[in-house]
């Protein structure tokens, strides 16, 4: 499990990476995002049998932590991530290789929206970012990741 934020980068999932010339491929599914020194990233490098659990077990862990706040935060089956109506303040991405699991979450806490709303997240019509702190709440990034792990050893050290 490993905690990061970046430098300021445009990413792109390598089946896309023609239609952003820009941005840099990596190794995973979606489209285009924007990180940033704001945006707090959670690489679940693990071992993985049952992806579907995997995920689900992601899931859960943003469902209780988003549940900590007085904001209307969801998960959008359809366009996946989560949002407070239709900005996005979380998203989601996976890849599976040997029965590994690489990438994450990234979650938006203070990063530059300008440059993040240049694009269109995850290549989403109609979807701007948003932040914890666009959204009135006053919240730092060590703070997410110590509400995180706590969640985070909860939903694994399930039975």
């Amino acid at each position: 499990m490993l905690f990061a934020t970046h430098y300021p980068v445009y990413t792109v999932g390598e089946k896309e990476a023609k239609l952003f010339p820009f941005a840099t491929p990596v190794k995973r599914g979606g489209s285009i995002t924007y990180f940033d020194e704001g945006t707090l990233m959670l690489y679940f490098i693990f071992n993985v049998n049952n992806p579907p659990l995997f995920f689900k077990k992601k899931r859960t862990i943003l469902n209780k932590f988003f549940n900590k706040f007085d904001k209307p935060v969801f998960y959008d089956k359809k366009k996946p991530g989560y949002y407070i109506q239709n900005r996005k303040i979380a998203s989601l991405g996976f890849h599976y290789e040997k029965c590994r699991s690489n990438h994450g979450i990234s979650i938006h806490i203070n990063p530059n929206l300008d440059n993040f709303n240049k694009i269109n997240p995850c290549n989403l019509e109609a979807i701007k970012a948003t932040s914890f702190k666009n959204e009135g709440i006053d919240i730092s990034i060590e703070e997410v990741k110590k509400d995180l792990k706590k969640i985070i050893k909860e939903v694994f050290d399930e039975a």
